[in-house]
């Protein structure tokens, strides 16, 4: 689970091992709901990853891990570090890694939420945004799937996934008091039909003494299904959220939804989302969008997506996207 399936092999003998990854990703976008703006632009991005392990000799089938992720983006016209900066982190943990009770990793993580996001998180030039809202009010480090100073277990048993993290933070965010996160994701096959449903909840609360938020907790649980058969695939995330406040309570519901076709090197994917909040008219957030994919080589896409933005902060929009994207991984 920590693996990624088109890591390079740099060194590999029968005690250690160390993989590298990353990402090249160019874009070009117009339209007033674009990264851009109202005007025409382009931005680069940039991964680059480490995964190591070591085997150990006095605990049988089990390895320490380690992964080390970092992001450059160059679209804030800054190409070069300047003092006090760096390079921002992805993931970065360390652990133990058992081949019967799963792995148990430290640091920032990718979250059990992310189990039910990533049934709709399939584009290549748009992320779903329906998921994460208010939570970085009270954990600053925060980010749509990943978050510092996390204990989690991952544990994979025949079709089955579970995944629980605590996280205690690491004194540098005053507000967080913790936060945890429990998913479970599996998958059955009748006949030609591939159906996967997913759960996930989590929970972070604000130490009591901190006032720089006026949100002292924030509850969500979320649920997805998944169906494929043959070139089709349908995926559908549902999520509800409670944010308590010093003084009431602010709920959501979200739903994002998507629909795809492969044929050949080409897949075709489709899918609309909500954000709503209790007692207001319009939607906090509501888009649609159509992407085509062109696999190049493997690992490596040419894509075309349009997006119409219909509402944003409760108030009705008209706005359009269009985004040329080239991506590479390896």
């Amino acid at each position: 689970m920590s693996s990624s399936s088109y890591a390079i092999e740099v060194y590999n003998d029968t005690v250690n091992s160390l993989d590298i990854y990353g990402r090249a990703e160019g874009q070009i976008a117009t339209g007033k709901g674009s990264f851009t703006g109202d005007d025409t632009g382009a931005r680069m991005t940039g991964r680059l990853g480490f995964l190591m392990g070591r085997q150990l000799s006095i605990i049988e089938n089990t390895r320490i891990i380690g992964k080390f992720e970092w992001q450059l983006r160059t679209e804030t016209n800054d190409t070069k570090l300047d003092a006090g900066e760096d390079l921002e982190a992805r993931y970065n943990y360390i652990g133990f890694d058992n081949k019967t009770w799963g792995e148990l990793i430290v640091g920032r993580t990718k979250n059990p939420m992310y189990q039910v996001m990533k049934i709709t998180d399939k584009y290549k030039n748009y992320t779903p945004n329906i998921y994460n809202y208010g939570i970085s009010s009270i954990d600053t480090s925060y980010t749509y799937n990943r978050q510092d100073s996390t204990l989690q277990w991952n544990s994979h048993i025949d079709k089955h996934q579970f995944q629980v993290a605590y996280v205690m933070g690491n004194g540098e965010n005053g507000r967080l008091d913790y936060g945890i996160m429990g998913s479970y994701y599996t998958h059955v096959k009748i006949d030609q039909v591939k159906i996967t449903p997913t759960f996930a909840a989590s929970q972070f609360k604000r130490n009591d003494d901190n006032t720089d938020t006026t949100r002292k907790e924030h509850n969500q649980a979320m649920a997805g299904l998944e169906v494929a058969w043959q070139q089709f695939t349908f995926g559908v995330t549902a999520d509800y959220t409670n944010i308590k406040q010093n003084n009431g309570e602010d709920k959501y519901f979200g739903l994002d939804s998507i629909a795809s076709y492969q044929w050949q090197k080409f897949k075709l994917l489709g899918g609309y989302s909500f954000l709503e909040e209790r007692d207001q008219d319009i939607y906090e957030k509501e888009d649609w969008r159509i992407e085509g994919q062109l696999t190049l080589a493997k690992k490596t896409y040419l894509s075309l997506t349009y997006d119409k933005e219909l509402a944003a902060s409760n108030k009705k929009t008209n706005n359009d996207a269009i985004t040329l994207g080239l991506r590479y991984d390896f």
